[in-house]
């Protein structure tokens, strides 16, 4: 019996518990609260087209070259050659990125040693940053491919073989130009 009367004191304090607690009064508001904001603009155009639907091609005509032994529209070792295009992100607020890669899966017959590069007009290589502008126009750049086929008249090597099976042949160099934003913050 005395079991049973602890447990009937333990429900009867529950009870005054539950029943006491459900007595007291509270004050409760809610408020929503609701904002508005704008996402930046992007904006990149690659020669005045849009960027991303813009499919460019350029044969050896187009390039600029500073020096290629080549004769009769062909590139050999020694070449050293550009192109360039220009970058508008006017419209875009944010920071933007452009790179430039090889890309090996749409290229084919790339004679060993060929380079190309993205870099900009003053010779800086790698990837080039349009920093934002709210200023029209400022968010422009030239941006320069170099297609280089590094080449040593001094060269006493005997890779013979390897510079003779590059001889004649028809190159495709496809090259994956990318923009992106920066993530750069600013203050």
């Amino acid at each position: 019996m005395k079991g049973n009367k602890k447990i009937f004191v333990i429900a009867v304090l529950l009870l005054l518990i539950a029943v006491g607690y459900g007595t007291y009064a509270i004050y409760r508001e809610t408020q929503n609260i609701n904002g508005s904001v704008r996402t930046a603009n992007w904006s990149v155009q690659l020669n005045g087209n849009n960027f991303s639907s813009t499919a460019l091609t350029f044969n050896l005509s187009q390039l600029t070259c500073d020096s290629n032994p080549g004769q009769n529209g062909t590139i050999a070792p020694g070449a050293e050659c550009y192109i360039d295009y220009v970058i508008n992100a006017d419209g875009s607020e944010v920071d933007v990125v452009v790179e430039a890669a090889l890309d090996t899966d749409n290229s084919s017959n790339i004679p060993t040693n060929m380079e190309v590069a993205l870099g900009d007009t003053n010779g800086n290589a790698g990837p080039v940053t349009i920093p934002y502008s709210a200023t029209s126009g400022q968010m422009q750049k030239t941006v320069r491919l170099n297609v280089v086929w590094p080449g040593d008249i001094l060269d006493d090597s005997t890779k013979d073989g390897e510079d003779l099976q590059d001889k004649n042949k028809n190159v495709t160099i496809a090259v994956k130009l990318t923009a992106r934003q920066s993530l750069e913050s600013h203050s």
